[in-house]
């Protein structure tokens, strides 16, 4: 007996981290799409583009894990089946349940790894991803320099500088500030560093000089050793890291620090997020339970499960739609917190039950016994 469960985890296990890479390799490079257009605008590295969107993949997995789990299982029961192996088992004398346990062993499974992505990695991940995006959104040096080439960070400002080093200096630096019209001028310098305070952004050029030019047509040419350009108009200021429901630990969720001053709507949003991480693992366990209720429970077929395991599929799918449109109302409506609890539990009662009982679903079989039984006489007949 258990060298059979071994065997039929084994034949489900391998479908299912299959399905669950190409699924996160689909969702990741979907992802990625939106990461692009952020890193393009600000003039980040390929790295940076690559951590911040594999940062999302906890996430990615929560949310395709169910799907990946249901479909490996209908997979492996399926293939059995039409190689006879759980006919076989069948006659032994093995019961439903006991060859349906190694797959519901593995939606638990299923269930202990989403519950940790759930309530661990992905508010870890999360946090760290909207920390880099931040900094990617405020790297002034990414905004306002690009070595050797002209950039126009703002209307009627342009900054040249030949060479940037690694640790932030600029070489021979040049400026044609125009915003304000009655006061244009042209910075020159040999070097010169960006500088952010928590109020203010300058440009602090060194061993320059300032062109301005005059009313009658000359030029007001001053020389320094040090000067500084505000460029606080010009550059964000808002670097304060505001987390998202989806940032935050389930606690930070269920129970907010009475301190922050957070509206009811953010509230109830809140409250849906945390109870929606707490009931999705349950969704790995009732889409294993479907699988088995269909194809294991279900009525033998020698034309093929064709039938059973698209109607299986359209269930399972249907269900966990309906989940995510619980999570969602839930946000409007707290009232629903408790159902999405209860839709995945009362799928995990019904088709357990049903596994355990004799009772089979079937799918026209009289309908397919007389098809048989037609194909079988004209076969002898010819």
């Amino acid at each position: 007996m258990k060298l059979l469960q071994r065997y039929i985890f084994s034949q489900a296990l391998s479908p299912a981290v299959l399905s669950l890479s190409a699924l996160a390799l689909l969702a990741l490079l979907t992802q990625s799409l939106q990461t692009l257009d952020l890193i393009v605008e600000n003039r980040q590295s390929a790295t940076t583009f690559f951590y911040i969107t594999v940062l999302a993949l906890p996430q990615l997995i929560g949310i395709i894990l169910p799907f990946a789990v249901f479909m490996a299982a209908i997979y492996a029961l399926n293939r059995m089946t039409n190689d006879s192996e759980l006919v076989v088992a069948k006659a032994t004398g093995v019961s439903p349940w006991s060859m349906g346990t190694p797959i519901i062993r593995l939606g638990v499974y299923a269930l202990i790894l989403h519950m940790i992505i759930n309530l661990v990695l992905q508010p870890l991940s999360f946090r760290q991803m909207r920390s880099q995006i931040l900094m990617v959104k405020t790297d002034i040096a990414s905004q306002m320099v690009q070595a050797g080439r002209f950039v126009t960070p703002a209307p009627d400002l342009t900054v040249y500088a030949r060479e940037i080093l690694p640790e932030g200096e600029l070489r021979d630096v040049l400026i044609h500030d125009g915003r304000d019209p009655e006061s244009k001028s042209t910075h020159t310098a040999k070097t010169g560093r960006l500088q952010r305070s928590t109020n203010s952004t300058s440009l602090i050029l060194y061993n320059g000089s300032v062109q301005t030019p005059l009313s009658n047509g000359g030029l007001d040419v001053i020389d320094f050793e040090t000067y500084q350009l505000d460029l606080s108009d010009v550059v964000a200021l808002d670097n304060v890291l505001r987390l998202k429901s989806s940032d935050k630990f389930l606690h930070e969720l269920l129970r907010p620090d009475p301190r922050d001053y957070i509206t009811p709507k953010s509230r109830r949003e809140m409250a849906a997020e945390g109870h929606a991480r707490l009931a999705a693992p349950l969704w790995n366990l009732a889409l294993v339970l479907i699988a088995l209720a269909f194809i294991l429970r279900g009525q033998h077929s020698k034309l093929g499960n064709g039938r059973k395991i698209a109607v299986c599929a359209v269930t399972g799918f249907t269900v966990r739609l309906i989940g995510f449109a619980l999570a969602s109302s839930a946000e409007s409506d707290a009232a629903l917190n408790p159902v999405q609890y209860l839709v995945p539990i009362l799928v995990i009662i019904v088709c357990a039950s049903y596994i355990i009982t004799r009772k089979r679903i079937r799918f026209g079989r009289k309908r397919r016994e007389k098809t048989y039984r037609n194909a079988q006489t004209l076969a002898e007949s010819a």
